[in-house]
């Protein structure tokens, strides 16, 4: 049972979602950190619903409703605007018309428990965050009864640090109407009560399960014990810190980041395609970029849509990193003369480096690329004016013409094999290679033609 008043964390967290309203055909369409920074619904696409559930589970997460209350107020607000009972629908994403569940007791009983549940672990979760250097330590908890879940019953005591990467994907709920919690605790609480912390997570039971995204293709390992979808930390992704004082005067709320499904559903099929790219040996990546023209567009679009994300202050993944391109051909052959071999034929962005980027915005007018550029970065790759094998720093440089600006270019920094830590499936961190863009910058291209020594052409021509 969820407490009858929220903290002002959760409750700020939940409103924040509100402002990316993302119609959807399924719940797969929007995954982890996207539920956590917006709100949707499956089947809503095509109906004007969206608004009315959000606004009427924020205040009823606010003022403590009852569920049975809440029911009682939106179901005839959901059934005056059509959304209710069976009908026929078309997938967007397929164009097959399907006869699909719209309002029932039965989904806003599931629309109910997870949106209330996530967000009081996502307020929960700012809480630890602000208190952890006095209580750094979390102790999981399960409800043990004929329900509870026989994985969730072993991780009942476990005692972590806070910051531990088993909360990643552990930190509950971990599953559909899942009613497990954690307790915040400090040194002196565990001495009290008796308890150390653990060695470790406890063994699962069974390895990580692949699960296949039906939507987007994408394959992501699930821990067991946790349904799909629930394998993320609704706080660390998507909460933002809850005001302690309201603001001076108020302000416009920012506009939706999200586009319209028509866009979003290609987009997120195009990033699950290209990250196939990094596991690929170099060269099929290389003909598998150079054949992938057509979804292009689709992949800037989501990636731009990632950039503005990070670059107006929205939640995010931490650690997330996106592909941009790929290395071409006659890049493997110079590499190859170079005695380079890249471990991937996958280009990246890391969002630590794209944050340093969008940073010098503000202090490097000239010389820093603007948001259209950084924006724009998948197409640079794809299209350069030229590409050129810097001889002194061993780096590829990606030269393209700079947005809104015919006397200068933008050149990106292209790293081969650039060590980087990432997190893998069992939650440690591991050093891994990738070609990174770790520098955006514009310049004048006489530069380049200035030094032919130092900068190699490889592709295209500064003519």
């Amino acid at each position: 049972m969820l407490p009858a008043l929220p903290p002002a964390e959760a409750v700020a967290a939940f409103r924040n979602r509100g402002k990316r309203l993302e119609p959807s055909f399924a719940w797969q369409d929007l995954w982890h950190e996207d539920h956590a920074t917006a709100f949707t619904v499956a089947k809503s696409t095509g109906f004007d619903i969206l608004k009315d559930l959000h606004q009427s589970l924020a205040d009823a997460l606010a003022n403590g409703t009852l569920e049975k209350d809440w029911r009682r107020q939106i179901t005839p607000i959901l059934q005056a605007k059509g959304w209710w009972g069976r009908q026929a629908m078309e997938d967007p994403l397929t164009g097959e018309t399907k006869m699909v569940q719209l309002g029932s007791a039965r989904r806003l009983h599931v629309i109910f428990d997870t949106n209330l549940r996530t967000a009081h672990a996502a307020g929960r979760w700012a809480q630890i965050e602000r208190s952890a250097e006095l209580a750094p330590f979390l102790r999981y908890s399960a409800v043990l009864d004929s329900r509870t879940r026989p994985e969730h019953r072993e991780w009942n005591g476990t005692v972590l640090r806070w910051d531990h990467p088993w909360w990643d994907t552990h930190f509950p709920p971990n599953g559909w109407f899942c009613r497990c919690t954690v307790t915040q605790m400090g040194e002196s609480d565990l001495a009290r009560l008796g308890l150390t912390e653990s060695d470790g997570p406890p063994a699962d039971p069974a390895p990580p399960r692949a699960y296949i995204n039906p939507r987007t293709g994408e394959v992501s390992e699930v821990p067991a014990g946790i349904d799909p979808g629930f394998a993320y930390n609704p706080g660390r992704t998507g909460s933002p810190p809850a005001p302690t004082t309201p603001p001076a005067s108020p302000s416009p709320s920012p506009a939706p980041l999200a586009a319209p499904l028509a866009e979003t559903i290609p987009g997120r099929a195009a990033r699950a395609a290209a990250a196939k790219w990094v596991d690929a040996p170099p060269a099929l990546a290389a003909a598998a970029g150079k054949d992938a023209t057509a979804m292009l567009p689709a992949l800037e679009a989501d990636f731009a849509t990632w950039v503005e994300r990070i670059a107006t202050g929205q939640a995010h993944a931490m650690g997330d990193k996106r592909v941009v391109g790929t290395l071409s051909e006659p890049v493997l052959e110079h590499l190859a003369a170079e005695q380079i071999v890249p471990e991937s034929g996958a280009i990246t962005l890391l969002d630590r480096d794209l944050t340093h980027f969008i940073r010098r915005l503000k202090k490097d007018l000239g010389k820093a690329p603007d948001l259209a550029d950084l924006e724009g970065i998948p197409s640079s790759i794809a299209n350069p004016q030229v590409v050129i094998w810097d001889a002194d720093q061993r780096n590829l440089l990606y030269v393209t013409a700079a947005a809104g600006d015919e006397d200068r270019t933008l050149k990106l920094v292209v790293a081969v094999n650039h060590a980087i830590k990432q997190r893998q499936a069992d939650g440690k961190r591991a050093i891994v290679q990738t070609n990174a863009v770790i520098h955006a910058s514009r310049m004048d291209a006489q530069i380049l033609s200035q030094d032919r020594r130092r900068y190699i052409l490889i592709e295209g021509s500064l003519e």
